[in-house]
């Protein structure tokens, strides 16, 4: 399934629960009814995207390391980071803070 496709799926279900409230609910006959599969696996995209808004705290590496060399990995796909907000490599949103807390 492609993004696309995903993102037409969850449009077509919003469409289906709008429409639930003026209908009889008769969704063998309806036109908007879909598989459940692929609905499921839209709704999958969807999460992992919303997963990855959600700041993870860096893995940091002090092995090998002095001073400003501090290496740290992404927490989603382990690549290398700097101090931004997100991965350049996965997209992943970032924590950086110490303390544990959300970064914003």
């Amino acid at each position: 399934m492609t993004l696309q496709e995903a993102h037409e799926y969850m449009e077509n279900e919003i469409r289906c629960i709008q429409r639930s409230k003026i209908c009889d609910r008769d969704c063998a006959k309806c036109k908007l009814v879909k598989e459940d599969k692929p609905l499921i696996e839209a709704y999958g995209f969807a999460i992992s995207a919303l997963e990855k808004q959600i700041p993870k705290k860096v893995n940091i590496s002090l092995k090998g390391t002095t001073g400003w060399n501090t290496k740290c990995h992404c927490p989603n796909c382990h690549s290398m980071v700097s101090h931004g907000k997100y991965c350049a490599n996965c997209g992943q949103a970032l924590d950086f803070n110490s303390n544990g807390s959300d970064s914003e």
